[in-house]
C-alpha cells in the first residue's frame, strides 16, 4: 500500500484529468454529448493539470527560498 501511494503522490490530479478526458472523447464517440460539452471537457481537464502544475511550482520555490 506504501508503495501505490508513493507512485501516486503528485499524479493524482494528472490522472483524474486524464479519465475524465477519456470519459469525455468516449461519451462524444458515442453521440451522448456535443461537441461545446467535449471542449469544455477539455478545458476543465486542462485547467485542473494547469493549477497542480502552478501549486507544484510555487512550493518548489518557496521551498528554495
Amino acid at each position: 500500500m506504501i508503495k501505490i501511494r508513493e507512485f501516486l503522490r503528485g499524479k493524482k490530479a494528472y490522472i483524474t484529468a486524464a479519465i475524465g478526458l477519456l470519459g469525455a472523447v468516449a461519451a462524444w464517440a458515442d453521440g451522448q454529448i456535443s461537441g461545446v460539452a467535449l471542449i469544455a471537457s477539455v478545458w476543465a481537464a486542462a485547467q485542473a493539470v494547469f493549477i497542480r502544475a502552478g501549486i507544484a511550482n510555487e512550493l518548489a520555490r518557496k521551498g528554495g527560498e
